[in-house]
């Protein structure tokens, strides 16, 4: 399995919360299907030219049956992906699309359904008007592209005004420093749009710094310091992506292929998009 960040499971250091769930998730179904999955980790979220390489140097070893990849940008991994399919590797991408199609299927959380969930939900939370700006990931990946889609058709619901969008590159630091500069800015801000959890707790950070606690941050991935910002109220709501199923179902489907042949349209899709705010915590955590 190949995921975007680093993450040693030995010394348990990672680099991003949501590919440890995913590792997790990958181990357990691994156990479950009596499979032998390796973790291929790169050095960081968006070190295209790392993840390349280590593909790269991991087909020349051998023995790989299958893959699973989460990859750092959907147009620069293509030739390797394509590589590893000529050699008869089938591959199966997951959370970020891969530009090819001869991959097996793409696995995803539906991001555009998932950020219009969020975008509805912010529009209620105003009663339908407000003044809302958006953090976006790194937008050269669909899925940040996804989300901020998501976040747009959701918020026309109301008569909502977006002061700004910026990416922060999913980043704690650069979404507080943006934050920082927005709260200098604009003087009536309703709402944060984040679109995932680190950078909505970087927003938190900025605007605790100058004690504007009536701004509404949002999230998107249901990671333990998102979960615990909810329950202290300093992070209003969050997307829950279900990384762990994301990973089980990329492995059974790869083994299904493997052992019968089966076929899969091109993206399967995960069947829910929970929100989840202070109502339904409990049930989460």
């Amino acid at each position: 399995m190949v995921v975007k960040d680093t993450y040693n499971p030995e010394t348990e250091k990672h680099g991003d919360l949501y590919q440890v769930q995913v590792w997790e998730g990958a181990q357990e179904a691994a156990e479950d299907f009596g499979l032998q999955v390796e973790l291929l980790p790169n050095t960081c979220h968006t070190c295209v030219e790392d993840q390349i390489r280590a593909i790269n140097n991991r087909l020349q070893e051998g023995g790989i049956d299958g893959m699973v990849i989460m990859v750092t940008d959907s147009i620069r991994l293509a030739p390797v992906i394509e590589k590893a399919i000529n050699q008869g590797i089938p591959v199966v991408a997951m959370d970020t699309p891969l530009n090819s199609e001869d991959i097996l299927t793409f696995v995803v959380f539906d991001n555009v359904a998932g950020g219009k969930v969020m975008g509805e939900w912010v529009v209620e939370q105003l009663k339908g008007q407000g003044n809302v700006l958006l953090l976006d990931g790194s937008l050269e990946q669909q899925n940040a592209v996804d989300r901020k889609n998501g976040f747009l058709a959701g918020l026309k619901s109301g008569d909502i005004d977006i002061l700004d969008t910026r990416s922060a590159d999913w980043s704690q630091e650069k979404a507080k420093t943006i934050t920082q500069n927005w709260l200098d800015q604009y003087s009536d801000i309703d709402a944060i749009m984040a679109a995932n959890y680190a950078m909505a707790l970087g927003a938190r950070e900025a605007v605790e710094a100058v004690q504007r606690d009536d701004i509404l941050i949002t999230g998107f991935d249901a990671m333990p310091p998102a979960l615990k910002a909810i329950q202290e109220g300093k992070i209003a709501a969050t997307i829950d992506q279900t990384p762990a199923l994301q990973a089980r179902l990329s492995l059974q489907l790869l083994l299904r292929h493997l052992e019968n042949g089966e076929t899969f349209p091109d993206r399967v899709i995960m069947p829910d998009i929970p929100l989840i705010n202070q109502a339904n915590i409990d049930r989460k955590s």
